[in-house]
């Protein structure tokens, strides 16, 4: 008889410890009511409430609030940091510069055919005009509808 396991499932969840509240909940309503007394020790009564509204409202949405999925408070630590950081990105090469030698066509040709690779034919310079077609078959998704367009070899015309 195989033994049976039972697989643990969200795992994700955060365990909670004090009564429906995670730790994390817990720890941010103890600052919250931290900084409220401190308020209420220094400052008269109807500025310490002005102040205790919002700062309550901000520690209730880091405790509760998610934004896609993630905490307030990882929000806001992106937040900062897209601000901080610079925008502009460029690509800067770093390192010497090689000169390349090309050989001359001929030597490449005799050089692959020795290794062993066989060579397509050749079809000439690239036109304009190639190039225009070569992008309509891109742009059209190989589905073209354009009569006049010449058939390549090896193709028939349907």
């Amino acid at each position: 008889m195989a033994l049976q396991f039972q697989v643990p499932q969200f795992v994700d969840v955060e365990d909670k410890i004090f009564g429906p509240l995670t730790v994390k909940q817990f720890i941010m309503f103890v600052v919250n009511a931290l900084i409220i007394a401190a308020f209420y020790v220094a400052l008269p009564l109807p500025i310490t409430v002005t102040l205790a509204i919002p700062t309550t409202i901000f520690f209730l949405l880091l405790a509760f609030y998610k934004v896609n999925g993630r905490s307030f408070m990882w929000f806001l630590f992106s937040v900062l940091h897209y601000v901080m950081t610079g925008k502009l990105f460029l690509w800067e090469r770093r390192g010497e510069t090689q000169k390349i030698r090309v050989a001359s066509a001929s030597a490449v040709e005799t050089a692959l055919i020795r290794r062993g690779v066989r060579l397509a034919e050749r079809r000439g310079p690239t036109t304009e005009s190639r190039i225009q077609q070569l992008a309509r078959i891109l742009d059209t998704s190989g589905k073209i509808v354009d009569e006049d367009l010449p058939v390549p070899s090896g193709f028939e015309k349907a």
